[in-house]
């Protein structure tokens, strides 16, 4: 291990006790406690450093624990996105090997109570991702990926099967860029390909090809200066795993500056960004893109994907 390797693996670590510490003051827990136990899970999951990895268990273990056992009634599930809350809760709970069958059940039966709409936003069987009121489609779009592949990780899908979202993706292309700060969709466009990327390579477990997804490749390649002029650490970070899992290797020159931003920006608690910024989620997010701008994976090759999922990457395909 080098030099500069070592730093990654100590802002790394840093970083991920920070993200601990974070998600136990006040109410960050009990406001994001979905997203700490899977980031905790991504990074346990996929991290070649054993420290790294064993840390994430331990303290995602931790999380899913103080969650579970606060679930001593079983909830109404009044509503889509109540539903949507403990499914995900569940599901990442479940891969820390914290389960609650009893809560499980209950949930389970209450999913058909709800359409793809009110899960989704659209029902992509019969319409591309909307625009809503305060949310560009591209949002929407991002959401209902996540939603979709959370439903199928728990084994009943949430509205629609995630290839029915995925089949838009023809109708998001072409992206447009930053147009020097003009375009006020450009963070929702990023976000956007970075989930479906995100989505597709199971959160950092697989590699993919360039060939796949050429649009969104090319618009990473092309945009990644971005984040870096802008200082902005939590977009950069996805910029970059997303292009690593593209196999983009880390001694590329734009991903080599990007590196060595994150290792001089990072602050002396561990976080990376503004300390004073008042969104919690902001907080600890850009943390975790950080982290996984920084660490190395064990990458898997995935040789066969379902062909409701595969037909959709090429760019010739209409939903016509």
């Amino acid at each position: 291990m080098n030099a500069r390797q070592s730093a990654q693996r100590e802002a790394c670590l840093r970083g991920l006790r920070f993200i601990h510490r974070h998600s136990q003051e006040g109410e960050n827990f009990d406001d994001w406690d979905g997203d700490y136990l899977w980031c905790f899970y991504c990074i346990s999951a996929t991290s070649a450093d054993p420290e790294l990895r064993a840390l994430a268990l331990d303290l995602g273990s931790q999380c899913a624990r103080r969650w579970m056992a606060a679930q001593d009634e079983l909830p109404l599930l009044a509503d889509a996105g109540e539903v949507a809350y403990y499914v995900s809760l569940l599901h990442e709970s479940r891969l820390f090997g914290v389960d609650h069958p009893r809560l499980t059940r209950h949930v389970r039966q209450a999913i058909p109570r709800f359409t793809a709409r009110e899960y989704l936003g659209f029902d992509p069987l019969r319409e591309p991702p909307p625009a809503l009121p305060g949310r560009s489609r591209y949002d929407v779009w991002l959401d209902a990926l996540v939603s979709a592949y959370t439903g199928e990780g728990f084994g009943t899908p949430l509205g629609a099967p995630y290839a029915d979202v995925l089949r838009w993706l023809p109708e998001m292309r072409p992206y447009r860029g930053a147009e020097e700060g003009s375009n006020p969709e450009f963070r929702d466009i990023v976000l956007a390909i970075t989930h479906l990327i995100y989505t597709l390579n199971d959160y950092g477990r697989y590699r993919l090809s360039p060939e796949w997804l050429p649009q969104e490749y090319a618009f990473l390649r092309s945009n990644l200066k971005e984040p870096l002029v802008a200082g902005d650490a939590e977009l950069l970070g996805e910029f970059m795993d997303s292009l690593r899992s593209f196999g983009v290797a880390e001694s590329d020159s734009a991903l080599s500056g990007g590196v060595e931003y994150l290792l001089s920006s990072q602050n002396q608690d561990g976080s990376w960004g503004d300390v004073r910024h008042p969104d919690p989620h902001t907080r600890y997010h850009t943390v975790w893109t950080a982290i996984d701008a920084l660490r190395e994976y064990t990458w898997s090759e995935r040789a066969v994907w379902p062909e409701a999922v595969r037909r959709w990457f090429s760019g010739s395909h209409t939903n016509k």
